[in-house]
């Protein structure tokens, strides 16, 4: 498969006493003693503190037009709110429609709508307002050019970062084996490129060691979830909101840091218009609505008379079927959460279609609508991952993978993607008995007028840093290497070297119907001889291969490499000769 594509210019405290055994006593003093020098040192994440939706975990997947609620806390006399979309090099302003404030919910809705950008892919939000607020979120908003009909979402549950080690164990401190079992996943995950991940709860192990002896458990998480290249909807589980071995911090001391990371500190005492004190949410990708609730069984007993002994509050579940219904007219419905402990949800009376969850350690399949699903934890050795497709209204939960063996699935480039050559080979090596319709490579290459993709579908080009990034998708079969690749037309690249001038003229210009592109050559040499529109898309290619030397003419009837007739306009012809380039200007006037 052959495409072309083009873009110009474009702390320790202890909350409560605490009896311990005598060997819980030994081992934390061993911990709190053990040397600086043997602990890594880890900074504090970004917190919440004006934006709260969309975030990294819950983010928005919109396309140009598509308008994006920003929900932020803020005085309610702020005034001067800007908002913008920054990636790189890039900043996008949101043009603000609307900046309400509501009493009852205590929280600030801006209305933008959804730019069309240069280049689509995950973005962060920034949002200022006068009195020198200023305030960004990373990944906060993915721009996509259209829903897919056909497409693929992964989940991961239970990663328990960065270690299944309890803060009283030898090691706690140093071990990272789950954060080394996720990066693993994340490797495989942006490579195969689903539409998004679902993390199904206990994202840490131990929701209490933020601050508690320096572990900073959710400012590492923060971290993980950075690394992937596709958005992130995250829920939380047990041990993120209670842990599963008691420690010394006081009780509530996780669900707290969640609100301060993850959201929202209006759950501590929520206001007559948002009641809830649970993080429950929905969003709808395309036809498919999905609702991911917190699932907890509150193991500290921490505020019973809110949060009682189930997994679900009674709160919750009215919610979760005011969602259902206002969503009814969706083609299908997933629900996700960490555990239905004491299976309070019928999914067929609430109309679910699939439940992803986890906590059990292994898997459940359940092919049979209504699907209720589990998936193995994702710190384990074998560091699994469950793929579900969905082709319109089928979806199709399949068994899970593993990334432990880290060169199931890898990319090779050749020569090295850094940007300095002109054409990159990827070898992708698919050892996975999963095929996977989307995968996806950034190709580095310096910046150029044309960019040509072999193998692959080359869907957009990222001209906006010191080198363009060139995105190549392929079907990857299972078992499977594919080669993809992309050259770049040198012209206008720096650092080629030129022999003598071919002298390209055109004539007659402006034309129509038909004109010839002419050049002459002193030796042979291998020539290249295309067409482009302003944009820097080639439309057509005149000649590609070997020349002997001497006079050379092609001639340019007005369309594309389909035979379609083009516009009047202004276009570029383009010739490469050896490692010489010139171009031309071309009038077509109809």
């Amino acid at each position: 498969m052959k495409s072309q594509f083009s873009r110009g210019v474009g702390m320790i405290h202890l909350g409560r006493t605490l009896t311990l055994p005598t060997f819980v006593v030994l081992t934390v003093a061993m911990v709190a003693a053990v040397p600086a020098a043997a602990q890594a040192n880890y900074s504090v994440a970004d917190t919440l503190t004006v934006i709260q939706k969309p975030l990294l975990n819950i983010p928005a997947i919109v396309r140009p037009g598509d308008p994006v609620p920003i929900n932020c806390d803020a005085s309610p006399t702020t005034t001067g709110w800007t908002a913008s979309l920054r990636r790189g090099g890039l900043d996008i302003p949101l043009s603000i429609e609307s900046a309400t404030y509501d009493p009852q919910t205590l929280w600030w809705t801006l209305a933008v709508t959804a730019p069309d950008p240069p280049v689509f892919d995950q973005y962060d939000l920034r949002v200022t307002a006068d009195g020198g607020l200023d305030d960004t979120v990373r990944k906060a908003v993915k721009l996509i050019p259209a829903f897919r009909d056909t497409f693929e979402v992964i989940q991961i549950t239970d990663t328990h970062l960065p270690t299944f080690l309890y803060y009283y164990q030898t090691g706690a401190l140093t071990d990272s084996t789950t954060s080394q079992n996720l990066r693993a996943i994340t490797r495989d995950v942006n490579i195969i490129n689903p539409e998004f991940v679902i993390l199904t709860g206990d994202l840490v192990n131990e929701g209490e060691l933020e601050d508690y002896l320096g572990a900073h458990y959710y400012s590492r998480a923060v971290m993980h979830l950075n690394e992937f290249t596709v958005p992130v909807y995250l829920t939380a589980g047990n041990h993120d909101l209670g842990g599963w071995s008691d420690t010394p911090p006081s009780d509530g001391t996780a669900r707290r840091d969640w609100w301060k990371f993850f959201g929202w500190k209006r759950l501590d005492n929520p206001p007559p218009g948002a009641p809830a004190h649970t993080q429950d949410y929905s969003f709808d990708y395309g036809p498919i609505h999905f609702t991911g609730l917190e699932a907890y069984n509150n193991y500290d007993s921490w505020r019973p008379q809110i949060y009682g002994s189930h997994s679900f509050t009674g709160d919750q579940l009215s919610w979760l079927s005011a969602d259902l219904a206002a969503s009814s007219a969706a083609a299908r419905h997933v629900a996700f959460y960490h555990r239905d402990f004491q299976y309070q949800l019928n999914l067929g009376s609430l109309g679910v279609d699939l439940a992803l969850s986890g906590h059990t350690h292994s898997d459940t399949d359940d092919p049979t609508y209504p699907m209720n699903v589990i998936t193995d934890n994702a710190g384990g050795q074998n560091r699994p991952f469950r793929l579900v497709r969905f082709n319109g209204t089928d979806i199709v939960p399949e068994n899970t993978m593993s990334a432990q063996n880290e060169n199931t699935l890898e990319v090779t480039y050749t020569p090295n993607n850094d940007g300095e050559a002109v054409e990159v080979t990827a070898v992708v090596h698919n050892g996975h008995g999963e095929a996977f319709s989307h995968g996806l490579v950034r190709i580095n290459v310096p910046s150029g007028v044309g960019y040509e993709a072999f193998g692959g579908t080359l869907t957009q080009v990222d001209d906006t840093g010191g080198h363009a990034v060139c995105y190549v998708e392929m079907a990857l079969p299972a078992y499977t290497d594919v080669t993809v690749g992309v050259r770049v037309d040198t012209l206008h690249v720096t650092g080629v070297p030129a022999r003598a001038a071919p002298g390209l003229t055109v004539y007659p210009n402006p034309f129509n119907p038909r004109t010839e592109v002419s050049f002459e050559l002193d030796q042979a040499a291998a020539c290249r001889l295309a067409v482009y529109d302003l944009s820097g898309r080639m439309v057509a290619t005149l000649w590609e291969g070997f020349r002997e030397a001497g006079r050379q003419t092609e001639i340019w009837d007005g369309s594309d490499q389909t035979g379609r007739p083009m516009p009047s306009g202004m276009y570029i012809a383009a010739l490469r000769a050896g490692t010489y380039s010139e171009a031309r200007k071309l009038m077509l006037a109809r």
